[in-house]
Formats: C-alpha cells, sequence, structure tokens
C-alpha cells in the first residue's frame, strides 16, 4: 500500500484488517505522516492517560532540590578535605 487508502486506516482503527493488509498499513504508516498523525489522533483518545503532559515542577521544590544538591556538594568536600 503505496497510497493513502482511507478505507484501510478506518479497517485498521477498528481493528479489522486480515494480517497481510494489516501488515502492509503498518508499512505505510511509518512513512506517511498524514496516516499516522491519523491513527495518532484517533487513538490517543482511547488511552488518555499515554498522552497526558507531565505535571509542572514547583518552583518551591526546584529550590529544595537545588539546596540539597549544594548540601550534598558541600559534604562531598569536607570529606575530601
Amino acid at each position: 500500500m503505496r497510497v493513502c487508502d482511507r478505507l484501510a486506516l478506518v479497517e485498521f482503527l477498528q481493528d479489522r484488517l486480515e494480517d497481510e493488509d494489516r501488515l502492509d498499513f503498518l508499512f505505510h504508516l511509518d512513512s506517511c505522516v498524514s496516516c499516522w498523525e491519523e491513527v495518532y489522533n484517533a487513538t490517543k483518545s482511547t488511552h488518555p492517560h499515554y498522552y497526558k503532559k507531565p505535571p509542572k515542577v514547583s518552583q518551591v521544590l526546584e529550590r529544595e532540590l537545588q539546596k540539597l544538591d549544594r548540601a550534598k556538594r558541600e559534604e562531598d568536600i569536607t570529606e575530601v578535605a
């Protein structure tokens, strides 16, 4: 399958392709950005937990991590001396 085939796309999304046709579609998907985006957009709504944005690190947490890192470095320096 070298040309975009909407019917194959729909059948792929509905898991109705035979093994050989599925393999052909997957090969096509590997080189076709348009079809890949269609599959991506269609499947992300069925598995939203895979597409969540990572939580933002709070500024307070970041400052605390920097303090711990600084304290660890100072501890390492005093151990060497």
